[in-house]
């Protein structure tokens, strides 16, 4: 397992590489570009044999899908995972996708796995409806933030991640506070939590917030 600067996870595991998406501001990308995990990143390339890492005792929490998008894995590349996180319900395992709909198998939220595994949506800005994908999404991603959000409904939503893009990026956007309040309010009111990441600290001063992790929350 790779251990991240990430604040919301101990370490990360790709078992895919690649991602169709094509966003201007992607890290992951750029890391590829310098190391050349696959050729072509807008075809996503499966590497089975990282899936070994599942087997460490440990219990960590796992970014899935840092270097790629579960919305776009075949449903051959999600069986092998599913069947892989199932054997190791010891970790608790994340996703993050930009994709409206995920296929996630049934059991994956029943049992010994119905506190392991969360399923994250992705937005940069904008309005967020309250009808896609609530069944499985228990997480919002507003990173990087390139503008006000406003939310049309929380649905399955019980944690909201903000973040600033990173990097030296042409063009890149930085999150003015009010538009970090404005998501703040909305969340408070709505009984939602706030994490903020790193990268908001020196725009938030005392009002920066990080509200304990649902992942962690489930854990104790």
């Amino acid at each position: 397992m790779k251990q991240t600067k990430i604040d919301w996870c101990d370490c990360t595991i790709n078992p895919v590489v690649g991602c169709k998406n094509g966003c201007p501001y992607c890290y992951a990308r750029k890391i590829n570009n310098r190391f050349h995990f696959i050729e072509d990143w807008s075809e996503p390339q499966f590497f089975p044999e990282r899936l070994k890492q599942l087997n460490s005792k440990k219990p960590k929490s796992i970014f899935m899908d840092s270097m790629s998008d579960i919305g776009w894995w075949k449903e051959e590349w999600c069986d092998r995972v599913y069947s892989e996180i199932y054997k190791n319900p010891q970790h608790t395992y994340i996703f993050l996708t930009k994709c409206e709909e995920l296929n996630m198998p049934y059991y994956l939220s029943q049992g010994k796995l119905a506190n392991r595994v969360f399923f994250g949506q992705s937005r940069t800005q904008g309005i967020v409806y309250n009808g896609f994908n609530e069944k499985y999404r228990d997480f919002l991603s507003l990173e990087p933030l390139l503008g006000p959000v406003y939310f049309n409904g929380f649905g399955g939503i019980r944690q909201v991640i903000i973040g600033a893009e990173t990097g030296n990026r042409k063009g890149k956007v930085i999150p003015k506070k009010e538009w970090i309040d404005d998501i703040v309010k909305q969340c408070d009111k709505a009984k939602v939590r706030v994490f903020m990441k790193s990268s908001l600290k020196d725009i938030m001063g005392e009002d920066f917030r990080q509200d304990k992790l649902i992942w962690d929350v489930n854990d104790g």
